[in-house]
């Protein structure tokens, strides 16, 4: 896991540096691109914290694969792995102690979610739970609902956010507006350094018309010269047929980024499956591991994960696959495409069988352009 966590002071730019300078005392919503340092950042505050006077602190996670990831990073730091939990098992341990428990029969995901906060709210607003942590520092902020991050500010004397929505993958209502009213400063990282030149260029084409988007070729400080960016599209590809084009890809990145974590990402885990069980016949089959699985081991070098699971993580080659399945994703499936091209450092390979995503076309167009000219008798659609 290369580069992902930062060794020393030195490492940091100004703009980095002059966040961990702030007030400890200060609530803070830290905004910025993929690739800023926003999740570094968070937990290097969470350290200054527990290092002073406010130990009785929690790092939230929004589930347990970003969780084991920035343990790695707690490790590094010496910060107790005890003080990162999902947001999920903090609000059900305050249920259980508080009210005595909580029925989750025949309700959705986000039905629990939504019935878990109601709750937490009448319960704060009843002054049976008030301010009983230090701080509370939230990773990936923009997927909560406001209820959940009132809940934050309620239960909390300092609390930190990091936050982008552009890379916001769940289908909750906006918490922009909560989480600017929960913090007492909110801190722009303008510049970003995991993503190559032509990984950018292809998220900004994705998120091409959107008004809020700041184009991440603009402030992108990513080495270039010392690992050349690159992504390349493999089109009319089974499932099958995929794993099998990654395979010479990644014997050849293992060889190139041997400390580094591969990728492989899918919108649907049907595919996901599909792909693990094809490469686990390969020679690469002792490096896998499935980030949503009970075995899930970090130490290994090549993680399978759905898109939405892989929100937080990096890595330094990438594989998208099963992207004919992308446009099935409802209203995030911009944001989840997004975010699913951020995660690559250096390069990215993308699949798909038939088609996808008329944005995503256009962006991978722009970027690798066709070479041939098109002539009379190809827009009538002959050869």
């Amino acid at each position: 896991m290369s580069n992902t966590w930062w060794k020393d002071e030195s490492e940091l730019k100004k703009e980095q540096s002059d966040l961990l300078d702030l007030d400890l005392s200060t609530s803070i919503l830290i905004k910025g691109p993929p690739g800023s340092g926003k999740t570094n950042l968070l937990l290097l505050k969470a350290n200054h914290l527990h290092l002073g006077d406010k130990p009785n602190l929690y790092v939230i996670v929004y589930g347990k694969v970003l969780k084991q990831f920035i343990q790695v990073g707690g490790a590094q730091y010496k910060f107790p792995s005890s003080k990162i939990s999902t947001h999920s098992r903090l609000f059900l341990h305050l249920l259980y102690e508080y009210d005595g428990s909580f029925d989750s029969t025949g309700l959705s995901i986000l039905e629990v979610r939504k019935a878990i906060a109601t709750r937490l709210e009448e319960l704060i607003a009843s002054g049976k739970i008030g301010k009983i942590y230090d701080a509370l520092l939230i990773d990936e902020a923009q997927d909560y609902f406001p209820a959940e991050i009132r809940i934050f500010r309620a239960l909390a004397d300092v609390l930190i956010a990091a936050a982008d929505t552009r890379q916001k993958v769940y289908a909750v209502d906006d918490c922009s507006e909560a989480l600017e009213f929960s913090v007492s400063d909110v801190y722009e990282l303008k510049h970003h350094y995991r993503n190559g030149m032509e990984i950018c260029r292809l998220a900004d084409g994705i998120m091409k018309g959107n008004p809020d988007h700041v184009p991440l070729v603009t402030h992108t400080s990513y080495d270039e010269k010392s690992n050349k960016s690159k992504v390349q599209p493999f089109a009319n590809l089974s499932v099958v047929q995929q794993a099998a084009a990654m395979v010479d890809q990644i014997v050849n990145q293992r060889t190139a980024y041997p400390y580094e974590i591969i990728g492989i990402m899918c919108p649907r885990k049907e595919e996901l499956a599909i792909l693990y069980v094809e490469l686990s016949k390969t020679v690469l089959a002792d490096e896998l591991t499935r980030c949503s699985e009970d075995d899930f081991d970090p130490s290994k070098h090549i993680w399978f994960s759905t898109i939405a699971s892989a929100k937080g993580l990096e890595f330094r080659t990438a594989h998208l696959a099963g992207l004919d399945f992308l446009s099935n994703t409802g209203s995030a499936q911009k944001r989840l495409a997004f975010t699913a091209v951020t995660r690559a450092k250096t390069t990215l390979s993308l699949y798909y069988e038939i088609k996808i995503p008329g944005y995503l076309e256009s962006a991978l167009r722009s970027i690798a352009p066709e070479k041939t000219a098109i002539t009379k008798a190809n827009i009538f659609g002959k050869e």
